[in-house]
């Protein structure tokens, strides 16, 4: 088989095979990786006020992607939206009651894969490897 050693090809690989395995595994439980990332942001902000344009922010994703996601999740029952009340323009993202199994599945998940991921390696290596991740990362977003 071809290998091709393109940094980019290879991340984006990884990217295609996390994506996949996570779909496959968060199907049982009706939701995406994508829906599933969301819930676990939620999760672990329990209490904090969390605005749409906060979430992509977070995320890195456009205004109408993360309608989709929310507007599924919604839908399910998971998670409920309004508009703030100090400021209309904003609209607020709740955890609805039905919410605990999922996001937590969502987030457990989440810590399986990023074990997965770094299986083998040291902490100094996991640390090196995130530290040039985000240097790639730093690269792309300041390309002209």
């Amino acid at each position: 088989m071809y290998r091709n050693e393109d940094i980019g090809f290879i991340i984006k690989l990884i990217g295609d095979a996390i994506e996949t395995k996570a779909n496959q595994k968060l199907k049982h439980y009706d939701m995406t990786l994508s829906q599933g990332r969301v819930l676990s942001y939620l999760h672990h902000r329990k209490g904090v006020k969390t605005s749409q344009r906060d979430m992509e922010e977070y995320f890195q994703v456009t205004h109408p992607t993360i309608i989709g996601i929310l507007k599924r999740l919604e839908s399910k029952g998971l998670i409920t939206s309004e508009y703030d009340t100090v400021d209309k323009r904003i609209k607020n993202v709740y955890l609805t009651r039905d919410h605990e199994s999922k996001s937590i599945k969502a987030s457990d998940f989440q810590v399986e894969m990023e074990e997965a991921l770094v299986r083998g390696f040291t902490a100094q290596q996991i640390n090196e490897l995130k530290e040039a991740l985000f240097t790639l990362y730093r690269n792309i977003e300041n390309e002209a």
